[in-house]
């Protein structure tokens, strides 16, 4: 594995981890597809050809070139984090390929799973790990703790480190964008508002630490340095460039969940309106969440576009000031 790892960037490595796990997925899908009878609802192209780029992304991620050579230049690393944490996952997440995958399981291990599954303690971590603050600290700890300078320095020389890194990465960004952009509305899914805010804490914890990686003055990870980093590049400028991937294309990939989620979320709400004669039933208060007229309809949301609002300039002011923060500090400790 060691020698995986200190490969010729441009060779052509394989990693039998990876394509073990991207293997069983693909399997698994391509034995549900025969089996759409077990699936419930139609799956169209573009959910496969989604889970595809997703499996692809992983599988780019985690092999070579790119796994070689993000042993020698943080920047292809921190390239291969945004791969296999934001956005093979989210890919996979939108294809929403579970129904497929539980059909193409083998019928002994989907009644295991489902067995184990309704187990009380299984059931309440699965609980506390699919809640709004829990899915944000997963993914958010998942890159944190391994770009800890010691933590990630000693990692590159501990291959089963790294490969506990790259799975924690690949786990949480699933559990967090099954999470934020849940198919069911409130209160079965999470509130829908509470789904915008924590893709917009995500976008400032993403700020917050490319921020501090590309504005620093000193080098932090040195590990790179110990069998020389590749195409000549300085320490500095390595380090620099690989903020800037924390910082900017974390956060783009984000800001393009949050379309995605309210485009969820107006769904949910045209969902709501088609059955609000069936909701109902004859009851005055059940009436009042499906407004008729103007009048009725600016009482309906008024509070709730007065949060929206407030939410949304919190969220902004939050990222201003973040990055402000951050370049204080930065220079005050120059």
């Amino acid at each position: 594995m060691n020698a995986l790892l200190h490969a010729d960037p441009l060779g052509a490595a394989i990693s039998p981890v990876a394509l073990l796990l991207i293997g069983l997925a693909a399997i698994a899908y391509l034995r549900g597809l025969r089996q759409l009878h077990l699936v419930g609802e139609p799956v169209r192209a573009f959910r496969h050809a989604l889970f595809v780029a997703g499996l692809l992304s992983l599988a780019v991620a985690l092999d070579a070139p790119i796994a070689p050579a993000a042993a020698r230049l943080f920047t292809l690393h921190q390239v291969q984090h945004l791969l296999v944490r934001l956005i093979g996952p989210l890919l996979i997440v939108i294809a929403y390929p579970w129904p497929v995958l539980r059909a193409g399981l083998p019928s002994g291990l989907r009644r295991w799973l489902i067995i184990v599954g309704r187990r009380p303690m299984v059931a309440r971590l699965a609980g506390l790990c699919t809640t709004l603050p829990m899915a944000l600290g997963l993914l958010v700890a998942a890159l944190y703790i391994w770009q800890l300078p010691a933590v990630h320095n000693a990692a590159l020389d501990k291959p089963l480190f790294l490969i506990l890194a790259h799975v924690g990465m690949i786990l949480a960004g699933l559990n967090f964008f099954a999470v934020v952009l849940d198919r069911r509305d409130a209160p079965e899914g999470p509130p829908q508002a509470g789904r915008i805010l924590l893709l917009f804490c995500a976008i400032i914890s993403n700020i917050l630490l490319g921020s501090l990686t590309t504005l620093k003055e000193v080098v932090i990870y040195p590990a790179y340095d110990v069998t020389g980093r590749l195409y000549g590049w300085s320490a500095m400028t390595d380090e620099t460039l690989g903020g800037y991937i924390i910082w900017v294309p974390s956060s783009l990939i984000m800001l393009a969940a949050i379309m995605i989620a309210f485009m969820g979320w107006n769904r949910a709400e045209e969902r709501r309106w088609a059955m609000r004669y069936s909701l109902r039933g004859g009851s005055n208060s059940a009436a009042l969440e499906f407004p008729e007229t103007a009048e009725e309809l600016w009482m309906k949301v008024e509070q709730p576009n007065r949060r929206m609002g407030q939410t949304l300039g919190l969220a902004a002011f939050s990222m201003f000031a973040v990055v402000l923060i951050t370049a204080i500090c930065v220079v005050t400790l120059m």
